[in-house]
């Protein structure tokens, strides 16, 4: 998830002004890594489920975790398309169209990572 979010995140903060000595246009390059590391995601989160798929299909944290995944990656791939869809916009105006995704896309990330963590501490044992 690191190669996922790490990406993103460094998208999302170039947008919003964070190191603005750096030219935004070369960031769209992230998003190969991005696409990466969510399918190295999604193969380790399978092994994950098999190998103990009780503890997270009767967990609601797993599945508020997903529906926060899926959000963001529709969020990050409509700020792909309105900030890196022409070439020629200029880096003002690139921000200015990106920064409500930027917002949104850091709020989901935060938010799937955050209920991944709570996975490992609101499993109860089932008991018959």
């Amino acid at each position: 998830m690191g190669i996922l979010v790490g990406a993103s995140v460094l998208i999302d903060l170039r947008i919003l002004g964070v190191a603005q000595d750096l030219p935004l246009a070369p960031f769209k390059r992230f998003y190969t890594f991005i696409w990466a590391g969510f399918w190295i995601q999604v193969a380790s989160g399978i092994l994950l489920l098999i190998g103990y798929p009780t503890k997270s299909l009767t967990n609601p944290d797993f599945y508020l975790k997903l529906v926060l995944i899926a959000i963001a990656l529709v969020v990050m791939q409509k700020l792909k398309n309105r900030v890196f869809s022409e070439p020629a916009m200029s880096e003002s105006i690139m921000m200015a169209k990106g920064r409500a995704f930027a917002i949104w896309s850091l709020l989901l990330w935060m938010g799937a990572v955050t209920a991944g963590r709570l996975l490992a501490y609101t499993y109860s044992t089932l008991t018959a």
